[in-house]
């Protein structure tokens, strides 16, 4: 148990030193830099990485620059390589570790934490404590289990595997590295030197679990850089008896100092790879064409079926979002797929019609760009309808059952119209966009109403209609903006 202890103690504190380190100005001028050429970007990572100590932090900040196009894949894959090896480094800081200067660590963290302008010093000086009691109460319960450690005498292979299996379920190199520290008297030098090379290889494992929660990119980025890591981890592992001066601290360094460079020559290839291993499902116009550039009129009906196209991803965008908000599950990530249609669709709607413009001088293609962006608005809109009721759920909180039918007829309200203009717009229907309009003073009508009711609610001390009062108000002001973008949509097919 107390080896168990030592280890949480140990995850903890290296978790409070990346957020201590986490306010350190500089970090964003160096992330600014990582984003230019891979020699750039290999010393900025790694300088990252020392400065964060948590090379798992900057893989995933490496998938969101991936996932927001910042970043190419082997750049991506090349920060999380470099900032790993840069946070290596607070593996030999556990070495430092003693008992009275844990103890010290802690005691001085203390005031720095009281003072609000000096909580990230003191909260880098509890992780500090913390991350030397955890490794010296690891060394300690380790002698509980010499016995039972002895008696298997596993090769290094093995604890290679192990290593392997725990940082790809810890999420962190550098846990299981001063892990190998502690267990090196029980191991040997070349079971824990083994042991860490493995972590150094699971690390990768991050980026698996946030593809399970929803994230695909993960998946190519996760692939490339456990495929690098295994690779030239061998070679650590077939020279392990003449790498045994280098020590655990050494040989982890060294491996990810390694990884980082060879990477610098072997990125576009590892990129090829992902793009053979992993094709991107890329969203792209099915009715524009160039050809029909030169003949304007058909060029303008083109645009207005793919117009069409972009109205019915927002409305299924709603529809997603009508039936999170009825079962109070999912979140922003199912959204994330129809978004991204919709904007690629309509900026190559927007690029077409300004070519477009140029061949017809026709007022129809500023009314297409209009609609264009309108439609663009409307996804905003509605993942902001989600994000809304997702950071209630978060709190704990929930709409009174009142209150959240009442938001869901708005909604469906809000869907239906939003199909009819989705089909107004796709066949260029006047008559059913008139329709819609005709019930502009009866929906305003109804979203009054809707708010007197919540007004009512609150008078008679509801609890959870005072709770989430902010948020319901939020979410029928962000539908009355759904409906009105609807209408000058349908106005705007009246034009057409």
């Amino acid at each position: 148990m107390g080896f168990l202890a030592g280890l949480a103690l140990l995850l903890l504190g290296l978790q409070l030193i990346s957020e201590g380190l986490a306010s350190l100005k500089g970090r964003r001028h160096l992330l600014g830099r990582a984003l230019g050429r891979p020699w750039n970007l290999l010393g900025a990572g790694v300088l990252l990485g020392l400065l964060s100590g948590s090379g798992t932090g900057f893989s995933l900040l490496a998938l969101g620059l991936l996932e927001g196009g910042v970043l190419p894949l082997g750049h991506a894959a090349l920060l999380a390589l470099s900032a790993t090896a840069g946070a290596t480094l607070w593996v030999g800081v556990v070495a430092l570790a003693q008992g009275g200067l844990a103890e010290l660590l802690l005691v001085l963290g203390l005031p720095f934490f009281l003072v609000r302008g000096t909580r990230s010093l003191g909260v880098f000086l509890f992780g500090l404590g913390l991350l030397f009691s955890g490794f010296l109460e690891m060394g300690r319960g380790a002698q509980g289990l010499s016995s039972l450690l002895t008696l298997l005498h596993l090769p290094s292979g093995v604890w290679y595997l192990v290593g392997l299996l725990l940082a790809f379920v810890l999420g962190t190199a550098n846990g299981v590295a001063a892990l190998a520290l502690a267990l090196l008297p029980v191991l040997g030098l070349s079971g824990s030197m083994a042991l860490a090379l493995g972590a150094g290889v699971g690390t990768s494992g991050a980026l698996f679990w946030a593809a399970l929660a929803g994230r695909p990119e993960a998946v190519g980025l996760g692939v490339v850089l456990l495929l690098h890591r295994l690779v030239f981890s061998l070679p650590f592992l077939l020279l392990l008896p003449s790498l045994e001066g280098l020590g655990v601290v050494g040989l982890h360094l060294a491996s990810h100092l390694v990884y980082a460079l060879v990477f610098v020559f072997l990125g576009g290839r590892y990129e090829v790879l992902a793009a053979r291993l992993f094709p991107k499902r890329t969203v792209s116009p099915k009715y524009l064409s160039r050809e029909a550039l030169e003949t304007p009129s058909l060029a303008h009906a083109l645009v207005q079926r793919e117009l069409g196209r972009v109205a019915d991803a927002v409305r299924d965008m709603l529809a997603k979002a009508v039936r999170i908000l009825s079962q109070e599950e999912g979140g922003e990530a199912e959204l994330s797929a129809l978004e991204d249609k919709v904007d690629r669709l309509t900026r190559e709607v927007v690029l077409y019609t300004a070519e477009l413009s140029t061949h017809s001088k026709d007022e129809r293609a500023v009314r297409f760009f209009v609609a264009a962006s309108e439609l663009e608005h409307l996804g905003d809109l509605v993942r902001r309808v989600v994000r809304q009721a997702e950071k209630l759920w978060s709190q704990g909180l929930t709409f009174s059952p009142e209150g959240k039918e009442d938001l869901l007829e708005a909604a469906r309200m809000v869907l239906g119209r939003l199909e009819r203009m989705a089909a107004a717009l796709a066949i260029g229907d006047k008559g059913l966009a008139r329709e819609v309009l005709a019930d502009g003073e009866r929906i305003a009508q109804f979203l009054d109403r809707l708010r007197r009711a919540h007004l009512l609610r609150l008078e008679g001390g509801r609890p959870e209609s005072r709770a989430t009062t902010l948020a319901h108000l939020d979410l029928l002001i962000t539908l009355e903006e759904l409906f009105a973008g609807v209408e000058r949509l349908c106005r705007l097919v009246l034009e057409l």
